[in-house]
């Protein structure tokens, strides 16, 4: 390694941290308005928020950090950082807690500031271990004996998530894996394979009742939503407000759903932010959401195709996956298109442990951009 006069800032990816910035603050005077309703006498801000601020100060000091270090380095730490999430993982199985609003899933730790979910921590380090795996197979990458060890590396986060009940989680980790395995130019054939051998999964899984219970139901009601109304009482109300809200919306914390307390979108704070952009902001300000988020993944994909190797490829190719397959699975929810299975859109919703392994990710990305461009900008590199 070697230390430059340059400073952390020199060939910083400025475009990305300054989206991700607006999306941020975007994120949380939304969160604000969504707790606005239930704050006390004399209360400044929600707990949510502020653990929000928290979360968004220290994910940008992180990232930066992490930008000033070669990502080849990063990568070749993989075992430690593999490693480490899985020990993670494993200790939340023993200590893991529900929030109220997730009793279903015991996949927090109760770190008293804010509850964190270490799945978000290992989706960053399943990308960074992946991004390996995938760079020391690709000369032979679409051979059975190398898609095989592939397919058990990308089920063993699949299968720690699921153990602690997080369903929506595991399937943000196999789009995961099968999004990098596109990036990775792995032969179609094998994709149909595995489309085919999901979908037999999944319906084993149904015949046999392995799913069962909310999440049953909750599949269920979307083919069916006049014998499930409780069920789909929440993307029920999100689709109400969000409609409600016109073109230009109701106004600023005037939203008479988002601000009520006796009609409300549950968790609207949370996996229905976007329900409160929408009726208090309007189309223009739920699109602007969306517009702001794919900014982001349009930027890390492009960060990928500049890389100056096929590791800092895949890494941002993982990272843009991620961002779009929680703002995909979120939007769904929200529009009842999918069922509401808890994933929360990226730097918008409340959630300390997701903006913190967001900006991490980006950290990530900003060190394949520094890197990539010019290595002498960059404090820690390789030699």
């Amino acid at each position: 390694m070697k230390q430059n006069k340059i400073g952390f800032f020199g060939g910083l990816d400025f475009v990305t941290l300054i989206t991700a910035l607006l999306c941020s603050f975007y994120g949380l005077s939304l969160v604000y308005s969504a707790t606005y309703k239930n704050l006390s006498d004399g209360q400044v801000i929600s707990s949510d928020v502020r653990s929000m601020l928290v979360s968004v100060t220290g994910g940008v000091i992180i990232a930066i950090i992490v930008s000033n270090i070669d990502y080849e380095i990063i990568s070749k730490l993989w075992p430690i950082i593999a490693a480490g999430c899985v020990g993670l993982m494993i200790f939340t199985f023993f200590f893991g807690v529900a929030p109220s609003a997730r009793q279903d899933a015991k996949s927090w730790l109760d770190l008293k500031i804010f509850y964190f979910q270490p799945s978000e921590l290992l989706k960053v380090g399943f990308i960074i271990s992946f991004s390996y795996h995938l760079d020391m197979v690709k000369e032979k990458i679409n051979r059975v004996k190398t898609i095989v060890p592939l397919v058990i590396h990308g089920m063993v986060p699949i299968a720690l998530v699921l153990a602690t009940g997080d369903a929506g989680s595991a399937l943000v980790f196999m789009l995961i894996f099968i999004g990098m395995l596109f990036f990775a130019r792995v032969n179609i054939g094998y994709f149909v394979a595995g489309i085919c051998a999901v979908i037999v999964a999944f319906a084993a899984a149904w015949k046999l009742n392995i799913i069962n219970g909310l999440q049953r139901e909750r599949i269920t009601a979307l083919f069916y939503p006049d014998l499930y109304q409780d069920t789909l009482y929440q993307q029920t109300n999100a689709k109400i407000a969000m409609g409600s809200g016109g073109w230009f919306g109701q106004g600023y914390l005037n939203g008479s759903m988002t601000q009520s307390k006796t009609i409300t979108v549950p968790e609207n704070q949370n996996d229905m932010i976007l329900s409160v952009a929408g009726e208090e902001l309007g189309y223009i300000g739920a699109l602007a959401v969306i517009v702001l988020l794919l900014v982001l993944v349009l930027r890390v994909l492009f960060t990928g195709l500049k890389a100056r190797d096929n590791v800092g490829y895949l890494m941002c190719s993982g990272i843009a996956v991620m961002l779009f397959a929680q703002i995909f699975i979120n939007i769904g929810m929200e529009l009842s298109v999918l069922p509401c299975i808890g994933i929360t859109l990226p730097l918008f919703s409340a959630g300390g442990s997701s903006s913190l392994c967001i900006y991490l990710a980006l950290g990530v990305e900003m060190s394949v951009y520094r890197f990539s461009k010019s290595q002498s900008k960059a404090l820690f590199y390789t030699t």
